[in-house]
Order: structure tokens, then sequence, then C-alpha cells
């Protein structure tokens, strides 16, 4: 395998390079993700309640107990909530794309990784096959098939590596996207019923 991966070049290291990158991404996010791992809608359920009965307090006390990115939404909109809906909506805003930019951290470089290591992996390919084309221009086209096909084979090993990275890569990313969605669209959800919420009641 290792005589394999020098056989490719200066390329292989770029990409291995790449392959470190995204796998340090890719544990990263899924540390973050599992921390912030909640049960969301439970605590929605229940602040609404609290909030219904007028027990602002106790909704305060109830988000301190809790943790995620949701919950700071919440507690900082509960924060704002005897001044208005229209002070609610702003913080609803700065700490929704604020928690939506932690959910979305790294992530456009695990895109970039996964784009380009299959380009490196053809670059590596092209600059293989330059080479083999001299050798056999060198010995003035008297090269026999074995010899032919074993630059070639070596050539596409660049490619085959840009794409092992690059597949498992292009998974994650959409899989911490939907994640990055989901998150989203609860906090929008959430801040819109609590909006809702607080033109409902009278204090």
């Amino acid at each position: 395998m290792l005589e394999l991966f020098i056989k490719g070049g200066w390329v292989m290291y770029t990409i291995l390079t790449a392959s470190v990158l995204a796998l340090t991404i890719i544990l990263e996010r899924l540390i973050f993700f599992a921390r912030i791992r909640n049960d969301d809608v439970s605590l929605i359920r229940t602040i609404e309640d609290k909030l219904t009965s007028n027990q602002l307090n106790s909704a305060l006390d109830v988000c301190k107990k809790h943790r995620g990115l949701v919950r700071n939404v919440v507690f900082a909109c509960l924060q704002e909530w005897t001044r208005g809906c229209e002070r609610m909506e702003d913080i609803i805003n700065f700490e929704g794309n604020r928690a939506v930019e932690q959910l979305d951290k790294h992530l456009r470089g695990l895109s970039v990784i996964a784009q380009s290591t299959p380009l490196l992996g053809l670059l590596g390919t092209v600059i293989g096959m330059i080479k083999a084309f001299m050798r056999i221009e060198e010995v003035g086209g008297a090269v026999d098939v074995s010899t032919l096909a074993g630059g070639i084979w070596e050539a596409l090993l660049t490619t085959a590596f840009g794409l092992i990275v690059a597949i498992p890569a292009l998974f994650a990313y959409h899989f911490f996207e939907t994640k990055v969605d989901r998150y989203a669209c609860l906090i929008r959800d959430t801040g819109e019923r609590l909006v809702a919420l607080r033109r409902m009641t009278k204090t």
C-alpha cells in the first residue's frame, strides 16, 4: 500500500492532507452535534405551557436547566418577553443567526475538500500520463504493452485516491447540512410560536 502511495507522487500527499482535514472536521462536527442533541420539542412545549399560564419566571428556570442552541434562542427571547414582540423578533433573528453560524461551522471547508480531491486526483492522473508518454517518446515508441499498462495504472492511482477521500466527505457534508437545516427550521418555528404567543398574552 505504501509503495502504491509513493508511486502516486506529490499529488497523493496533497490528497492525504485533505483527507486528514476532512476527518478532523467530521469528528469535530459529530462531537458538536452530539453535545447539543436534546429533546428540544419537549422544552418548547413546556415553555409554551408556562407562558400560557403567565409563569415567565418559571419558564426562564426551565431554560436554565436545559442546554443547546435552541435553548439559547428561547432563553434570549424570554428575557425580552416584557419588551414586546418587536424586540423579541430582533433578538430571535440575532440569536438565530448566531446559532446557524455555529451549526454551519467548518462545513464549507468539508464541501471544498469533497469537490477538490477528485480534481486533484485527475490532475495527478494527467501528470502521470504525460510522464508515461514522455518515456515512450524517449525510447522512440519502442515500448511493449506491459510497460505502457504499468505507466497508465500508476497514473490512475491518484484519481482513485481522490475519489476515496471525496465520496465519504461528500456524504458527511450532506448529512451535516441536513442537520443544520433541521435545527434552523426548528429555531425559526420556535421563534414564530413564541412571538405569536406573546401577542396573545396581556402581560
